[in-house]
């Protein structure tokens, strides 16, 4: 019996879902955070059991956050007379019909997780199965879908359950049928924010505190806010405590030592009692009081886990130092601020908007819709007819990103950056080549940009188009975590150690240290010799990092693709492989398959796999003419990631990575080939290759090839319907005939 009460619009579309559940096997709810998802799923439930009591319900729920226990609780309030439990629960259930169990993905999706490496996995399965011999229908509800959906994907098929709801306010899946809850509905009821605010008096504040930087100016704004909404609570009698969510991004802990530092300084120190963290191994000593209305703490800091599931209503403002994002993370974490505490509107601004302060210019990027994948995992069985493919696969053993030769770093930035930027080929770099032709910043001020505005929805933020740019003196002490974050991010699109990028980077870029006696004669001359941008003082140098972090990285990221460093490479792990005989493969949810292509070694390996952009054009056209072609006898597409795959490494300037070719086939006349397939060429003749390592890895399979001569190995291109093939070396241009030839040529 459900013991709530719906509001008209969740009425609407819980009426909806349930008609749909009548034709439909799966349905998808999309809904925005603070829509009252769950309780609709509870009497969702409580009204499809009323109709079909032989069904069990499987509520599959991310661990993050304690998600699975906020809904088993929501479900324990709402609903009277129908059992329910966890996954330990369903496992020893002997009448498991009309019961719901709440599972946390943690329990059943981590390999190294203890539960299943006890087997319960195994357990899971079999009680599956007694619900299926026992005529008792299994219904899956996928929780956050977005989070784990290829996984979900993969139960999906293996239960066989006979229907599915998928819900997120991101979902990612299209279903047999959607359900839509729009931002609007939710807004007139109250429930969520009616405006979200964005950077509010963040150009007057950096304009004003000219010495302070940005991101302490971001904390400044946001305690100020906390304040004048606490005081207005105050005002109406609201026994609530506004929450500030400060949200770090991975890798960071010198920042979120910056940020206790400030929050400390501004009387907020970890005896406050007012400022607890939530990462990976370290969480709140009373999580209860986040979601408490009056719960202790002002300050809430974390990086990704509260992204997904929490329910604080009382969290009011988003400090986001996090950079980018994907289009889910960025709606479901606004979607954690945006809840009305008490799930109505005052008619007052303050109270009823909330704040996000950023100086993230990517943003907005990151809330660009993503298009909806109509691709779900399944498990294909192995034919008992088909090879194995025994070959010795390769894949890294260690880390190559401290065993750089710093010299080799200095040359190859070098030559890039003079490749890239020396217009007048003297082989120095100049202001006006630098600023006038490719757009850098001289200065010593640093820049900031960010948007302002206030939005009715997180739709409406990719509107919002008023910019604004601020900037500040640089200090070269009170601006020492800017610069090294600067430093960081540069030796991250290079590939190497931030220590030796930033040796590298001032020996090429930074002011001429001659007159340091700690440098010996021989390393003045070398600094001397591979200076290639000289005049710049300590604080021009450190100002021009910050403010052109983001284009040394586009021209530093490219390096790889064509320079070889010179590095001190760990030993390369070898092993035999043999054909996995399981393996998951993604097809097309609702075009069902036309032909099943006999010579995969897969079974039931259909056409729905290959269609974009699940399959490239030179995929489909490799496989189609395996398919039609006699002297192929076997085909098997491998994965592109995972030990159990077969793997090569490949070289790029510092780094060395595993390179998953993409198939291996056996011929009539029993030869092994190992197949890569790249881009063709576009209508106007160009290359549309894609992938800037291509060089790289087809050295790799060649040096393969060579170790192993019996393996037989080539590129393949798709040029319409025909494809060519290279084996020796590796030429962008397709339509090169001493490289490129018809694959006929060489597999007949």
């Amino acid at each position: 019996m459900f013991k709530a009460k719906l509001f008209d619009f969740q009425e609407k579309h819980e009426d909806a879902l349930l008609r749909k559940c009548m034709d439909n096997k799966e349905i998808v709810l999309n809904a925005p955070t603070g829509s009252g998802k769950t309780v609709l799923a509870c009497k969702f439930i409580d009204d499809y059991l009323d109709e079909n009591p032989n069904t069990v319900f499987l509520w599959l729920c991310p661990g993050a956050g304690g998600l699975q226990k906020q809904s088993e609780e929501t479900f324990s309030e709402v609903i009277a007379g129908i059992r329910y439990g966890d996954v330990y629960s369903f496992i020893n259930e002997t009448n498991p019909n009309g019961c719901v169990y709440f599972i946390n993905w943690d329990k059943i999706n981590r390999s190294s997780n203890i539960v299943l490496q006890e087997g319960e996995y195994k357990d899971l399965m079999s009680q599956v199965r007694f619900c299926h011999n026992s005529d008792i229908d299994i219904f899956m509800i996928i929780d956050e879908e977005h989070k784990y959906r290829e996984t979900a994907a993969e139960y999906v098929s293996n239960i066989d359950p006979v229907h599915v709801l998928r819900i997120s306010a991101t979902t990612r899946s299209e279903g047999d049928e959607r359900e839509e809850i729009d931002d609007d509905e939710v807004i007139a009821e109250g429930l969520i924010a009616s405006g979200i605010s964005i950077n509010k008096d963040l150009p007057k504040a950096i304009e004003e505190h000219d010495n302070m930087d940005d991101d302490l100016i971001l904390l400044e704004l946001a305690n100020k806010k906390r304040q004048e909404i606490q005081a207005e609570y105050d005002k109406l009698g609201l026994n609530i405590r506004p929450l500030v969510l400060i949200q770090f991004p991975t890798c960071s802990e010198e920042w979120i030592e910056r940020i206790e530092n400030k929050l400390e300084d501004m009387g907020y120190g970890p005896n406050s009692g007012l400022v607890t963290s939530w990462f990976s191994g370290k969480h709140p000593d009373n999580p209860e009081e986040i979601q408490k209305l009056d719960g202790q703490y002002s300050f809430l800091l974390f990086k990704q886990a509260i992204a997904t599931g929490w329910d604080c209503p009382r969290a009011k403002i988003l400090v986001k130092l996090r950079e980018g994002g994907t289009h889910a993370f960025n709606i479901q974490t606004i979607g954690r601020i945006r809840r009305m505490p008490e799930r109505k509107h005052y008619n007052n601004d303050l109270l009823d908007n909330c704040y996000l302060y950023t100086l993230d210019e990517k943003f907005k990027e990151g809330l660009a819709s993503k298009p909806l994948d109509s691709f779900y995992t399944y498990q294909y069985e192995f034919k008992s007819e088909a090879p194995s493919f025994n070959l010795i696969k390769e894949c890294l053993d260690g880390n190559d990103r401290y065993a750089v030769n710093p010299k080799a770093v200095v040359e190859v930035v070098r030559n890039s950056m003079l490749e890239e930027c020396d217009l007048d080929e003297n082989g120095i770099l100049d202001k006006h080549e630098l600023s006038v032709t490719k757009g850098f910043v001289f200065d010593t001020k640093l820049k900031t940009r960010a948007f302002e505005g206030t939005a009715r929805t997180t739709r409406d933020m990719k509107k919002l188009n008023t910019i604004f740019a601020g900037e500040h003196e640089i200090n070269n002490h009170d601006d020492g975590f800017i610069i090294r974050d600067a430093k960081r991010k540069i030796a991250s699109a290079i590939g190497i150690d931030e220590n030796i990028s930033s040796n590298a980077l001032k020996v090429l870029f930074g002011p001429y240290d001659g007159q340091m006696s700690l440098l010996s004669p021989e390393e003045k001359r070398y600094e001397k010799e591979n200076k290639i941008f000289e005049g710049m003082t300590l604080r021009e140098y450190n100002a021009f990092l910050v403010n052109n972090r983001d284009l040394l990285s586009e021209i530093f990221s490219t390096i790889s693709k064509d320079e070889i460093g010179d590095i001190e490479e760990t030993e390369i792990k070898t092993m035999e492989w043999s054909t996995p005989k399981q393996q998951y493969y993604k097809q097309h949810k609702k075009i069902e398959s036309t032909k099943i292509l006999e010579k995969n070694v897969f079974d039931k390996y259909g056409d729905n796999i290959l269609l974009p952009p699940n399959r490239t054009l030179t995929e489909r056209v490799f496989e189609d003419w395996c398919e039609r072609y006699d002297p192929v006898k076997w085909v098997y597409k491998n994965g592109d990631k995972g030990d159990e795959f077969f793997s090569l490494v490949y070289r790029v300037a510092f780094r060395r990575y595993n390179f998953y070719p993409d198939y291996i086939i056996q011929l009539q006349n029993d030869d092994i080939w190992v197949i890569e397939a790249k881009g063709g060429m576009t209508a106007d003749g160009q290359s549309n290759n894609i992938d800037k390592y291509a060089r790289n890895k087809f050295d790799a399979l060649k040096i393969y090839g060579e170790k192993y001569p019996e393996i037989k190995w080539g590129f393949v291109r798709a040029v319409g319907n025909q494809l060519y093939l290279s084996n020796s070396e590796w030429k962008e241009d397709v339509t090169d005939i001493n490289y490129w030839k018809p694959i006929e040529v060489f597999i007949s």
